[in-house]
């Protein structure tokens, strides 16, 4: 089976390919989407801020990230179970192992292909704690008017 959406046929040279899923994310009424490609040298990482509102979407390219995510549990979009399972379905594709729950405060390691999101407002830290350069597509998703690294734009005096 081909890996297009249900009900949905795609046009001649269109393919659809599912990369990850992220379900049961709760948005901002109003949210600002910013996309960028984060690069980790060996070691390279960072800690979560708390006041920082941004959730991010992350789908890796290459290498691996560590993550911890202290307040509450989270779930990563294993990418080569959901290739594996989406080549080998039949009418409906077995998605075990798809989905993988992380309990607040453990450590979890992202691969290649990987997708996982991260709610704003939390603390945690994401390093790249292997021997290779990694690469990270994200996107920043935030209160309308805030900016990636979650500080609000500076205040325009009213005329």
């Amino acid at each position: 089976q081909e890996a297009t959406p249900a009900g949905e046929e795609m046009a001649e040279g269109l393919a659809f390919t599912l990369l990850g899923l992220a379900p049961g994310v709760t948005l901002p009424s109003a949210a600002d989407l910013q996309v960028a490609r984060v690069e980790f040298a060996p070691g390279a990482g960072f800690p979560f801020e708390a006041s920082d509102p941004n959730g991010v979407l992350a789908i890796v390219e290459s290498g691996s990230l560590t993550v911890r995510v202290e307040e509450q549990a989270w779930t990563i979009s294993r990418g080569a179970a959901l290739q594996q399972a989406m080549e080998t379905a039949g009418a409906a594709p077995d998605m075990a192992g798809v989905l993988e729950e992380v309990a607040m405060g453990e450590d979890a390691t992202l691969e290649v292909g990987d997708v996982a999101y991260t709610p704003g407002n939390i603390t945690g830290e994401v390093r790249n704690t292997g021997q290779e350069h990694t690469s990270v597509l994200v996107v920043f998703i935030g209160p309308e008017g805030f900016t990636m690294d979650g500080s609000a734009p500076e205040a325009t005096p009213a005329p």
